[in-house]
């Protein structure tokens, strides 16, 4: 009798080990390294003017959130919104991670960054600076980012791109 309670009670450990269900992939290096390459590939197609490539890195349902601008929702109004900051003669974008952390599909980047603005008081560009955060989920073995918030650290420089006061 004391054999079949050992022998049950092994079972059922076994058993509600095997419950657990898959185990999330762990974050690792690679993880981290194809997020970095995501922010190259992210600066590269905006000094390209390349908003399709852009709007690429973003997950359907993404929320953006610009300085000085209403909150975007989606990959269309990211489309409009770009098209219209390079309308505003924004120009060599320059990104510098400076975390990368996650735990299974989520992970957060966050950085600092320069462009160049036209000023439409004169005649020359006026360099923004500032910080930025993306968080990020991995979909189909591929990072997009899903939330995004900029920050200059200047005064506004230009109208809002898209509308926003």
């Amino acid at each position: 009798m004391r054999n079949i309670v050992n022998a049950s009670l092994l079972v059922l450990v076994f058993m509600a080990a095997g419950c657990g269900g898959t185990p999330q992939d762990e974050f690792g290096r690679a993880d981290a390294e194809a997020i970095r390459k995501n922010l190259a590939d992210f600066v590269t197609a905006f000094n390209g003017r390349q908003i399709d490539a852009i709007v690429a890195l973003y997950a359907d349902n993404s929320v953006f959130m610009p300085p000085n601008a209403p909150l975007l929702r989606g990959q269309e109004p990211l489309k409009s919104f770009f098209s219209s900051l390079f309308g505003l003669g924004a120009t060599d974008l320059k990104m510098e991670t400076e975390t990368v952390v996650g735990h299974g599909p989520l992970a957060y980047q966050a950085g600092t960054y320069a462009m160049n603005y036209a000023d439409p008081a004169k005649t020359e560009s006026v360099r923004d600076r500032g910080k930025f955060l993306f968080v990020l989920r991995k979909m189909n073995n591929a990072w997009r980012t899903e939330y995004t918030i900029w920050s200059s650290d200047l005064p506004r420089l230009a109208p809002a791109p898209g509308g926003g006061s």
